[in-house]
């Protein structure tokens, strides 16, 4: 059986920036704070994807994305108002927004 460290809320205010400046994000989304977190969002938002039942849609979520990311604001990492249950799909799409550039011609 696999035990996690707990940390107060004082602890975790100073931990996790310190994983930020490590780069070290694998210990944070293994941590008891962070899957606790993430089941009660899960739960709460009855494990629908946010973003497909804005358009109408039920998809099933599996992940629960950091509105602010945990590297640019930790303070908001455990934050359940920074957190939205998303499908894998839509999760994607999010991180990997094609930077298209407008271009007058094209050679």
């Amino acid at each position: 059986m696999k035990t996690y460290r707990t940390y107060t809320p004082a602890q975790l205010s100073v931990w996790i920036p310190q994983l930020v400046a490590r780069n070290d994000m694998h210990a944070f989304y293994i941590s008891h704070a962070w899957l606790h977190l993430r089941e009660q969002v899960l739960r709460e938002q009855h494990y629908e994807c946010q973003l497909c039942k804005a358009r109408g849609l039920y998809v099933p979520a599996t992940t629960v994305h950091h509105i602010q990311t945990v590297r640019h604001a930790p303070w908001l990492a455990l934050t359940k108002s920074n957190l939205l249950a998303v499908c894998d799909e839509c999760h994607y799409k999010i991180h990997h927004k094609q930077n298209k550039k407008w271009e007058d011609e094209r050679w």
